[in-house]
This record gives structure tokens, sequence and C-alpha cells, in this order.
């Protein structure tokens, strides 16, 4: 095999493997149920079903955002899936292998050689960005695929704009007009979009007149969707920017650190990473800007890193409140943050390729050092995005059967507002997830457990409720203490233990408590010679108010699913609630 036969060879795998490590992230800690944001779509579910659906219910806001494009998309891949959430997290990984193609083509169109190891490492570094699992928030929740699609939209409209071979200026604008349509009614900040596209807009071939006349067409459409936008925009929260001035530090300190958070997410250390990064664009923005129409082909770079510092803008002037954090721990924002670290290490590569022949050589070496300690910074996000996703895991396994059961839930304290509440694990407001389960009960897109049969004894052991433990003599406990609640369990039929045990009092065929199945249990593996049950042991802290005053009896189940059955757990745990 000749070297360049095996050269594309080593370079495609290159370009597969963070794909691949994604599909393989995504595969192995996805969980087929709703979650938050996307309980609210299940009234419009309901509609679309009955046959009632107006554009009113796509056009009405959703938070401070107009997301009719991702509300059709969804909708058309619940329909054609029964909402299997595995559909929208797939058709993020297509925008997301769609966006990096288009850089693709966008890069090499922008280098006059390019297909050399400089050219190949820029694009490397890019691909690994776009594919980062510090997304994770966003790769495992189908319905943030709006972040993917304005992403996309927006380097689609930079790409058709700077494309100058096939098509007639007028019409590229017209083509990146719609990209930026679709990218304002995606997200908020898809508005954004408009301005970002600026310089890619004035820098397109023609006159003066012509380019006078273009941008004036391009501000009248942005000032159109703009109008469009804010008819009946009644948004449920509003920011003050007045409060917001008055604390400058806080609102640099999140705007810094939404930036940095893609390297680093470290409250101390993220800032001062994003200073540096946005820093570095200023400085190349700077170094092309000058002498504009001598590199227009950093123009696209300069648009894309634009883009990503307006989002990063918008975003603080609505959750700075919430302090620097919030920047750093929610990862969903990282999707636009990384555009800015990809125009960066776009903008380098052009920047070392202007240098002379002397020079060229140590920055190309700085340039290589640079790209390598990043990549290795990136490796290790991943690594803390995979423990943060496989230590959540369970507790969205539990999320999912408790969905399952939620005909069973009493609409408990516990489950209304207790941490530990499997049912808050799919939306704060439990309510709405009611609501939502019946809907979707209704139309049949999920089997919910109904006619279950309540087993109290049973041949072979499902577990034990070991603690509190009690004699004949009833635990004796206050209204307002709480009690915690031990012990084990397994579904032996199966071969694996379940996700989530539920407590009952007296003989009622409901539940008021759960509890996750999920801590270390290395005698249960042992004992029963297999290490499938090596987390089998469960914990949870009951609070005294979820039992009725006088004497009853606490009681754990676990659901077996092959047979339809709630099965007792051995060891019943008999309480005297008292009044204060």
């Amino acid at each position: 095999m000749s070297i360049a036969p095996m050269k594309k060879i080593i370079l495609f795998t290159l370009y597969l493997i963070p794909v691949l490590l994604l599909i393989g992230f995504v595969a192995n800690f996805s969980v087929n149920v709703p979650v938050d944001d996307e309980w609210r779509l299940a009234s419009l579910f309901e509609k679309i079903a009955a046959g009632n659906v107006t554009f009113n219910d796509f056009w009405a806001l959703h938070s401070n955002h107009r997301i009719v494009f991702p509300k059709i998309i969804i909708a058309v891949l619940a329909f054609v899936s029964q909402w299997d959430i595995n559909y929208p997290l797939c058709f993020s990984i297509g925008l997301a292998v769609v966006t990096f193609i288009t850089i693709y083509k966008l890069s090499s169109m922008q280098v006059k050689n390019a297909g050399d190891n400089l050219w190949h490492l820029a694009n490397i570094l890019t691909c690994i960005l776009i594919f980062s699992l510090v997304q994770h928030e966003n790769w495992l929740w189908g319905f943030q695929l709006a972040w993917f699609l304005v992403n996309l939209c927006l380097i689609a409209a930079v790409y058709v704009l700077s494309s100058n071979q096939k098509l007639l200026p007028n019409l590229r604008i017209s083509i990146a007009a719609a990209f930026c349509f679709i990218a304002s009614f995606s997200l908020a900040q898809g508005l954004l979009s408009w301005l970002a596209a600026i310089p890619v807009v004035v820098v397109v071939e023609g006159n003066v007149a012509q380019k006078r006349k273009r941008l004036i067409v391009w501000m009248l459409l942005f000032a159109a969707t703009c109008a469009i936008y804010s008819i009946d925009y009644h948004p449920s929260r509003k920011t003050s920017i007045i409060s917001l001035l008055s604390k400058p530090l806080v609102v640099i300190d999140y705007f810094l650190s939404l930036l940095g958070s893609p390297i680093v997410r470290s409250p101390l250390i993220s800032p001062l990473v994003g200073l540096l990064i946005f820093a570095s664009f200023l400085f190349v923005g700077f170094h092309f800007g000058k002498k504009i129409n001598q590199h227009l082909e950093a123009v696209p770079w300069l648009s894309i890193g634009l883009f990503s510092v307006l989002s990063a803008l918008f975003i603080t002037v609505g959750r700075a409140e919430f302090g620097a954090i919030q920047a750093i721990e929610s990862s969903r924002y990282t999707t636009n943050s990384i555009l800015l670290l990809i125009a960066v290490v776009q903008l380098g590569q052009l920047f070392v390729r202007g240098k002379g022949a002397m020079p060229n050589r140590n920055y190309k070496l700085v340039y290589r050092v640079l790209a390598g300690v990043l990549i290795g910074i990136i490796i290790v996000n991943s690594g803390q995005s995979i423990a943060q996703s496989q230590a959540a895991l369970p507790y969205k396994q539990g999320g999912k059967d408790c969905l399952a059961l939620i005909n069973y839930l009493e609409p408990s304290y516990f489950f209304n507002s207790s941490p530990e509440s499997c049912l808050r694990v799919l939306s704060k407001k439990t309510w709405l997830v009611r609501e939502g389960a019946a809907i979707i009960d209704k139309i049949g897109w999920r089997k919910l457990a109904k006619n279950v049969e309540f087993i109290e004894k049973d041949e072979e052991v499902f577990g034990y409720f070991d603690k509190p433990q009690t004699s004949q003599k009833p635990l004796r406990i206050q209204k307002n203490a709480n009690v915690k609640a031990t012990g084990w369990a397994v579904l032996p039929e199966n071969l694996r233990q379940p996700n989530i045990v539920l407590l009952s009092y007296g003989d009622k065929k409901t539940f008021f408590a759960n509890a996750y199945v999920n801590l270390d249990s290395a005698d249960i593996a042992k004992t029963l010679k297999s290490q499938i049950y090596s987390n089998a042991r469960w914990a949870v802290s009951l609070a005294a108010n979820n039992l009725p005053i006088g004497q009853t009896e606490i009681k754990a189940w676990v659901y077996n699913p092959v047979d339809n059955q709630f099965v007792k757990l051995r060891g019943d745990v008999k309480v005297t609630v008292e009044e204060e």
C-alpha cells in the first residue's frame, strides 16, 4: 500500500474517532424518557393527535424563546417513533455531523494548500470540539437539538455567503437569510446570526453600491424578523438591565466563565481561560481586520466567533443573576461557546500561514503544541463528562420506571418535593409529568402499568427491608422527625436488579415514597453468586409527616414487569407516629 492511501486511512480514522466516541457515549448513557421541558410538549402532541392543532401552538413562547422549527422537528420525530427520545438524540448527532462537514468545506475554501498537515490538525481539532462530550447535557437531552440546529444554520449561512463559484451573490444572500430566519425561530439567540453574518455579507463580491444595497437589504430582513418575533411577545421571565449594570464584576465573571467552560469548569479558572480565549480572538481579529480586503479568507471565522461572543453576551444578560457557577455547571451553553474556540483554531491556522518563512516554523511549532495541549484538556473533560453521566444514569433509569408506575404513585409530599423523588428526576413540576403521562397513555405511546397484582408473600426472595429494625414493639417517632429506611432488592427471575424500590404504609395499594437501588452490595453479589447484584442496596430518608398519626406498618416493594406484579420485600417496619 502506498503512503498516500495509508495517510488517507489514518486521517479518516482520526476524523471518525470523535464521532464514534460520541455515538458510544449516547448509546450507553441515554435513557428513553422525557425530562424537564419536554413534558411541556405533551399538550401539543395531544392536539396534533386530535387533529385540532393550530399555528399558534407552534408559535407560542417556550420560556422566552420562539422554538417553531424545533417544535415541528420534535413533533414529527415523536409521531414517527411514538416519542422515542433516542430519535431526537440521533437527529442532534446528525446536525453536528452536517455542521462539521460544512466547516470542513468552508476551511478548504479559505486555504490554498488545504490538505497539508497543519490544515488537517486544525480541522481534526475542530472535529473534536464539535463532538466534544463536554456538551453532555445537550447530547443526552433530545429537546436540546435546537442548539445544534442554530449552530448549523449560522455556519451554513456563512458558508453560502463565502462561496463565490456557482451561485449569484443575490441568490446567496437569499439562501443565507433563509438559514438565519430558521435560526431565529429555533432559539432566541438565533436572531444574533443576522448580526454575526454582517462581516461576510459586506465582503460578498461586487462594487461599493452593490455591497451597500445588500447590507441595507440584510438589515431590513433582520428588522422584519425581529418585528415578526415580537408579535404577541410576553416573556414569562424578565431581566433588569439596571440591576445587572450595578454588578459589573458579576456580569464579567459570568460572561468569561461561559467562554471558558468548554475547556475548564472551575469557578476560579474558567473566567481566566475565557479571558484568554476572548483575548486571542480579539488579537487575531484585529490582525486580519485592519487589512480585511487582503484577508478575506479570515472573514467567515470572524463571523462564527462573533456569533459565539454575542450568544455569550445574550445568555449573560438573561442568566448572570444566578452567578458564574451556573454558567460553569450548565453544559448546554458550551454548544455555542465552542464556536469561539473553533474560530480561534481556524484563525490561528491562517495567522501561522501568513508569517514569513523563518518565523513560520516557530509559529507552527507553537500552534502544534497548543493544539496538543487543547486536545489533552478535551480528553480530560470528556472523562469528567462520562463520570457525571454515569453517576446520573441510575437516577434517570429510576425516573423511567417511575413514569411507567405513575398510576400507583400518590401525590405525596415526598414525590412532589423530596430531592430523592424519582418523579422529580423527570421534572421539578411533577404535576406537569402527571398530565403528560396521562396524555401519552391516551395517545398510546407508553405502556403505563395498570391492574398490577400485589404479592405479599413469594417463594423467591426479592430482597429485604433491613432498617429501621423493630421488635414486636413499634418504633415511636415524632411527626416532624425523619427515619432512614434501608434494605436490598433484586429481580431473581430476570437476573437483574430493579432501579427503584417503592414504599407503602398500612394496607394501601399505592406508594408514598421511593428509594434508588444503586448502593454497593458486594455481600449480596457474593451470596447470590452474581456480580449483577453488586449494587443492590437502597436507602432513603422518610419524613414522618408522610405517614398517618398513630400506629402503621411501612412496606417495601419491587415491580416485576414480566408478571406485572408488585412483590413485597421481606421484613416490615412498624412505627407509631406521634404528634409533636
